[in-house]
């Protein structure tokens, strides 16, 4: 029984190094892409605040998240929850029925 055991590990071990060699040169032919690297512009200064950043990084202005996407809203126009005042792009919500974080039917 031992002996078996040890011999199904030893292959194991071995199906691993080919699994981590083989990772490598896929990740090293195909490196990943970064999605977060969208800027957005500054509504109040020439600045820009990244995809899934909510602060200028020059001017310092704080801007809301989206609740459906958590994308910063530089948008006067939005929709916001009547009951928890949380709020969102009106092109991200209109496919909610209700509020998803306090889940108050939207009307």
């Amino acid at each position: 029984w031992y002996q078996r055991t040890r011999r199904k590990a030893v292959v194991s071990t071995q199906s691993t190094g080919e699994y981590e060699q083989l990772a490598v040169e896929i990740f090293t032919r195909y490196p990943p892409r970064d999605s977060r690297s969208q800027k957005i512009e500054c509504t109040n200064c020439e600045g820009s605040i990244t995809d899934y950043g909510h602060t200028c990084n020059i001017c310092d202005t704080k801007y809301p998240r989206c609740i459906v996407t958590g994308a910063p809203l530089t948008s006067v126009h939005y929709w916001q929850c009547d009951t928890c005042k949380h709020r969102a792009q009106e092109t991200d919500i209109v496919s909610y029925s209700t509020c998803p974080l306090c889940h108050t039917l939207i009307a």
